[in-house]
């Protein structure tokens, strides 16, 4: 029995997500057909992340078991030439019997990208969240400063999430202007939003930029974040950024 790492890449938009659903086409479900026309039977996939509708990855990771002796450096070019264009297996390794990657994940980096400017570059509307309203950066990175850290992050669960424990780490907050490059002359100005931590709640990290963009707004005090997290009540915080913005872009094993 052999048990395959795979490291993958997706552009989420055309998804219900990572898990499989009743309304839509999910990765999970994309991948496991691939696996299926070239494994036949092999195990069911344990993938690291389980993100939303609509949102993408730019480094997911799974594992499954299989007793095929298929070359490991071919695996990548065979399940891509069964899977759709906007996913991509860009690596393969074998692992240890017992590996388990949703277990051996120690961090997780979501980037979160904003316009912020009049006119979008139609050619980035799919990555980015345009806002108009000028932002007060340095109110969001104070903002920031408060949910940095363990808390009870019940304000910035979704209604609907099946989590029972709502505590969660977070290590590292990092927000900044940068810039998008597609082509040389195709560069987009951003803000960008890094969040670091062993684990997220359903649609935390999208309520979290929600919430800082109403303060870059100048909608909240950046030192009502304290007491949003202390009221451990969703109605409290912000709005919901649109998954579209959102990147899986890294995860630390």
């Amino acid at each position: 029995m052999r048990n395959i790492k795979l490291t993958l890449q997706y552009d989420g938009t055309n998804f219900c997500g990572f898990e499989r659903q009743n309304n839509g086409r999910s990765i999970r479900a994309e991948i496991e057909k691939a696996l299926q026309k070239i494994f036949e039977n092999p195990s069911k996939i344990i993938g690291t992340s389980r993100t939303d509708a609509g949102v993408h990855a730019c480094c997911q990771i799974i594992n499954f078991k299989t007793n095929k002796s298929i070359p490991i450096e071919k695996i990548p070019a065979a399940l891509n030439s069964f899977l759709p264009e906007e996913i991509r297996i860009v690596k393969a390794e074998e692992k240890d019997i017992d590996y388990i990657s949703r277990f051996a994940v120690k961090s997780k980096e979501y980037e979160y990208l904003i316009y912020n400017g009049q006119y979008l570059n139609p050619l980035f509307k799919r990555f980015v969240w345009h806002v108009r309203p000028k932002l007060d950066i340095t109110a969001m990175k104070k903002a920031a400063k408060y949910l940095v850290g363990k808390h009870d992050f019940s304000s910035f669960c979704a209604a609907n999430s099946d989590d029972k424990d709502k505590v969660r780490v977070v290590k590292q907050i990092v927000i900044r202007n940068t810039k998008c490059v597609i082509w040389e002359g195709c560069k987009l100005s951003v803000v960008s939003c890094k969040f670091v931590g062993p684990g997220f709640l359903y649609k935390m990290v999208r309520n979290m930029v929600g919430t800082l963009v109403e303060v870059g707004m100048g909608k909240r005090n950046y030192t009502d974040m304290k007491l949003i997290l202390t009221e451990k009540d969703r109605k409290k915080a912000g709005r919901t950024a649109p998954a579209h913005g959102l990147c899986l872009t890294r995860i630390v094993e």
